[in-house]
């Protein structure tokens, strides 16, 4: 039984995994995890090697090996389009090894939308082309707000994709179009079998996209950790 950590830049998931299934615990804390006597812990974390230490303390799994991963020129059979492989972001990386242990062969464009979104493209044989990032939602929104004389606005989740009749509106529901533009964008410029969505915001984007062939997985990082564990 192994403990798999996304420490991303907003807040950190967690999953427990044991012969091929994945638990998401809707809590990381002691009490959470008490139940479980994990063999390690598998971490995908994009912030400072200080958040890693703490959690390992705040745990108390201090005990175990702790493997912390990181992004590769190739594994897998997929291969990492960056020039300076690991520049691109873990999280990034792992994305595309989930989305490839589910559908290989297949052309694929992944969107993990969280604080940022992410765009990839994985090809069928396995060839990373590159791929985008853009702000997120609450990113969009703070960026008009912070830069933009008179808004008045804070920046809230309740976005939808109609028109605004007030500022607030306006800026939060422009920032679900371009996120939602942008993925369509992407796809008409590169069109792919399937379109993997992730991340929190992923089901929000997700309504707006019923015409493409999106196909939503909330544990695809967690299915990249995964592949590692095998070996």
């Amino acid at each position: 039984m192994y403990l798999l950590l996304d420490i991303g830049n907003s807040r950190t998931k967690a999953v427990i995994y044991e012969n091929g299934k994945f638990t998401l615990l809707s809590d990381l804390n002691l009490q959470s995890i008490a139940p479980y006597r994990f063999i390690a812990v598998y971490v995908a974390c994009v912030g400072f090697d200080e958040h890693v230490e703490q959690l390992q303390h705040t745990l108390g799994l201090t005990h175990l090996p702790w493997y912390r991963l990181v992004s590769q020129t190739a594994a897998f059979g997929v291969v990492n389009r960056y020039a300076t492989p690991e520049r691109l972001g873990v999280d990034r990386w792992l994305a595309i090894l989930g989305a490839d242990s589910l559908l290989q062969t297949k052309n694929l464009m992944i969107v993990d939308a969280g604080t940022a979104l992410t765009i990839d493209w994985l090809d069928k044989s396995q060839q990373h082309q590159g791929g985008w990032i853009i702000p997120g939602l609450r990113l969009q929104q703070e960026a008009v707000i912070k830069n933009t004389a008179r808004v008045g606005s804070t920046p809230d989740d309740s976005q939808e994709l109609i028109l605004g009749v007030n500022t607030q509106d306006c800026v939060k529901n422009g920032a679900l179009a371009a996120l939602c533009g942008a993925i369509r964008a992407g796809w008409q410029l590169k069109p792919t079998d399937v379109i993997f969505l992730t991340g929190g915001d992923s089901p929000k984007l997700a309504q707006y996209l019923s015409d493409l062939p999106v196909q939503l997985d909330p544990l695809l990082i967690f299915r990249g950790i995964a592949r590692y564990i095998a070996t």
